[in-house]
């Protein structure tokens, strides 16, 4: 049985499979995901579903509001204000695409698609202080293409709890990795003989507990990193987090006029971006392609 039957099955489903609604596939597939993620023993608690879901609820909500803040499109063939402010340099926009490892790695699966003329995509900018005390965006780069301002938010938000989930499991693994450590540590001790420091640990065994040391590598239990899960969902902004407050005001000047912010975006990424979503059309982003030899850029989240 895979673990998503199983799944649906503790949820209630599992006599009669074919009339599952679409909401409890989706939400058993989403447990199923979490649990292949993080550690598989977490199925095996008869009460994980109960635990994860409102953590989980809440951690997707959060990333998926943090997104609909972010400003957006601005079309890269438009005259948009934003643009001139944004790219002070006319290369620099095909240098964005030209550069970026979004556009090489995605842009050939919606060239196949003859009805996808346009696409739609995160620009992240980075602010640089110049010697004469000005700042200037650097950096330009795109993430997650999609043929739609919703799909790239929804791209967004998958990226954002998985790096959670991934970010939880690297979490545990390091763990893992100091109780290897400390085994390797006992094992060696015990193979060269217990010295005269090491008195008390061989009385304390003799008496039936547990000394510091093997105490210190004993695994987690199942429900230990289900409690531990549970409390890292709860806190989805230690991965991502999305900041208008900080973010950067870009305005147009004159009578009437426009401005911008373009909210910070911080992630696990050491750097940190000032983000809005953006269009261009598929042969601006080939021709860019084409003409630049770096692809370098990237946005970590």
């Amino acid at each position: 049985m895979s673990l998503i039957r199983k799944i649906t099955g503790l949820l209630g489903h599992e006599e009669e499979p074919s009339k599952v609604s679409p909401v409890g596939e989706k939400r058993a597939a989403l447990l199923a995901h979490v649990v292949e993620m993080t550690d598989m023993r977490i199925a095996d608690e008869n009460n994980y579903q109960e635990v994860l879901l409102p953590a989980i609820k809440i951690a997707r909500a959060y990333y998926e509001q943090s997104l609909d803040i972010v400003p957006g499109p601005v079309a890269l063939d438009s005259t948009h204000f934003l643009l001139s402010r944004i790219f002070p340099d006319a290369q620099d926009i095909p240098a964005c695409l030209g550069r970026s490892l979004a556009v090489k790695n995605e842009l050939p699966a919606y060239e196949e698609k003859a009805d996808s003329p346009r696409l739609y995509a995160l620009l992240g900018v980075r602010i640089k202080q110049t010697p004469e005390n000005k700042q200037v965006f650097t950096d330009h780069t795109v993430r997650s293409l999609a043929l739609s301002p919703i799909k790239v938010r929804q791209i967004l938000k998958e990226a954002a709890f998985d790096s959670l989930l991934q970010s939880f499991a690297n979490e545990n693994l390091h763990y893992e990795k100091k109780l290897e450590q400390a085994r390797a540590q006992y094992e060696l001790r015990q193979a060269v003989g217990v010295a005269a420091h090491h008195a008390e640990d061989a009385n304390v065994m003799q008496q039936g507990k547990t000394p510091p040391l093997v105490r210190a590598y004993l695994n987690k239990s199942a429900d230990q990193v289900l409690s531990g899960l549970r409390e890292w969902l709860y806190s989805p902004q230690h991965l991502m987090r999305i900041s208008m407050s900080e973010g950067f005001l870009v305005q147009e000047g004159g009578k009437d006029e426009e401005e911008w912010r373009l909210p910070l975006m911080v992630t696990q990424d050491r750097r940190q971006w000032n983000v809005c979503l953006i269009s261009f059309p598929i042969h601006m982003a080939r021709k860019a392609l084409k003409a630049e030899a770096h692809n370098h850029r990237f946005i970590l989240i």
